[in-house]
């Protein structure tokens, strides 16, 4: 009942922001697109499935047999980059006003997916489904894939909406193909999905920076930048004693930075958890704003045999907008990490301007 109360709850949340754009006069921030807003909720939807990796892959064999083994998906992972790539030694019109532009986006997009993925796979140390190694904690085929796709639709989306819904088929069926081939697990391939897309987008906005074309997407009534401590309570939505938790983060008008450090609860007792947290707007209403957040970090577990892991986290944030709490700040954070739990957590943070 748990997880369907959870489905619910967050596919209202994530569509929130789908219908306000049309609907609401009084929004602040439209979402550059629905699938910003929808990656959390989508995230959240397909929580109750995380702890049916094993129901997955017992279909997987009785479908297609214990042997079965195809290779389209070490290739597949390239075919949004290969398209971009051509269509703009065809001239076609993209984002990009330049080679250049587009290519940092690429690499910074490429450089960061492959730091991601590679130091989880090393931290969390995941057994694969076919039992080969003990790497399969995220998938780095689907991260590549779902980055390719987003670097595709970022940049031509616009012009060539139908290519770009096609890279996503792409990148879905190399998803699909490392289950099939028994090389991964279904939260390996959600994630590792998540993950490419996230950095898509933080290329792009690094090569705006770079080139000077970023623009805050937000009017001139948000906040000024403040620097924030927060003091936060969190309780796992399956179980277990409310546990304390600090942060410490930067706020600009479209993004906020944070590290955190927590006690976090689960069944039988609490884990120490350290996490970096970029958070950006989805929403912005008069009084209540959403902003979703993504974070990794490094937990330490002293009842466990293996007492440090690196975990993965998403989120979505509320938080008022009133003007006698100018100083101070309230949210209220739903959050989920791959294959382990999710948590409810309330923070009251102390704002000071950074000038």
């Amino acid at each position: 009942m748990r997880p369907l109360l959870l489905l619910t709850l967050c596919l209202l949340l994530s569509c929130s922001g789908a219908l306000a754009q049309s609907s609401s006069s009084d929004t602040l921030v439209p979402s550059p697109d629905p699938l910003v807003a929808l990656l959390p909720g989508a995230l959240y939807a397909a929580y109750p499935l995380h702890h049916s990796d094993e129901a997955i892959r017992t279909t997987r064999h009785h479908l297609l047999g214990s042997q079965w083994r195809h290779h389209y998906d070490d290739h597949m992972q390239f075919a949004s980059y290969a398209l971009q790539l051509a269509m703009r030694c065809g001239g076609a019109t993209g984002r990009s006003r330049s080679w250049g532009e587009m290519l940092i986006a690429d690499g910074i997009g490429a450089l960061g997916t492959a730091a991601i993925v590679l130091s989880v796979k090393r931290g969390v140390q995941r057994m694969r489904p076919d039992g080969s190694t003990h790497n399969s904690f995220p998938s780095g085929h689907t991260a590549t894939a779902f980055l390719g796709a987003e670097l595709f639709n970022l940049e031509y989306g616009a012009n060539y909406p139908l290519l770009a819904h096609l890279q996503y088929l792409f990148a879905t069926s190399v998803a699909f193909g490392r289950m099939a081939n028994n090389r991964h697990w279904y939260s390996d391939v959600l994630w590792g999905g998540l993950i490419g897309v996230t950095m898509a987008r933080v290329g792009y906005l690094a090569s705006d920076l770079i080139f000077g074309r970023y623009t805050p997407a937000v009017s001139s009534d948000s906040p000024d930048q403040y620097f924030y401590v927060s003091l936060l309570y969190s309780r796992n939505l399956f179980g277990g004693a409310g546990c304390l938790g600090t942060q410490l983060g930067w706020q600009t008008p479209s993004l906020n930075y944070a590290a955190e450090l927590s006690l976090r609860p689960d069944k039988e007792h609490s884990t120490l958890h350290g996490d970096l947290i970029v958070g950006a707007p989805l929403y912005q209403w008069r009084y209540l704003s959403l902003r979703q957040s993504y974070g990794i970090g490094i937990g330490y577990d002293n009842a466990a045999s293996e007492r440090t892991y690196a975990h993965l986290q998403a989120g979505l944030e509320a938080l008022p907008r009133l003007r006698y709490l100018d100083k101070l700040g309230l949210f209220l954070r739903l959050h989920c990490e791959p294959y382990r739990q999710s948590y409810l957590t309330l923070g009251l943070s102390l704002r000071h301007p950074c000038w």
